[in-house]
């Protein structure tokens, strides 16, 4: 019996998300070339947000509970959207941080604390097989 030592790649749209990730900074690249200047802040920001989103793209297809993933994408979007000109101070950043968990945990958190086997007066009646979703 061998053990496999190679982890398929997770693709989007048949592509790595490194490779994604490396496109849309070289549009960037054009854009701020060609167009109009960005900003190296500006550039890093967008990065920042790519990443976040394609980590979160990337955690939905191997997990089945993605609020983790949706809260790191909140927490890498508030400093952007604070960059961006949103008058944010700490203290607001972190109330809108929670109010996200809280949502999230009472929306998608529920079904997931369905119990895996049904406990009646003390006896097991059956034990279920099909993923909680």
């Amino acid at each position: 019996m061998s053990v496999p030592t190679h982890t398929p790649a997770r693709l989007i749209v048949g592509r790595e998300p490194a490779a994604i990730s490396a496109a849309i900074m070289s549009v960037v690249a054009l854009v701020s070339g060609f167009l109009t200047p960005v900003s190296p802040t500006t550039q890093a920001l967008i990065q920042t947000f790519v990443g976040a989103v394609l980590a979160l793209v990337v955690l939905a297809s191997v997990r089945e509970n993605i609020v983790p993933g949706i809260l790191a994408v909140v927490q890498a979007a508030l400093p952007l959207v604070v960059v961006a000109g949103a008058d944010l101070d700490t203290e607001q950043q972190g109330m809108i941080y929670a109010a996200a968990s809280l949502t999230l945990g009472l929306v998608f958190g529920r079904p997931n604390l369905t119990p895996k086997i049904n406990v009646v007066e003390g006896e097991v009646l059956s034990v279920r097989d099909e993923p909680i979703e």
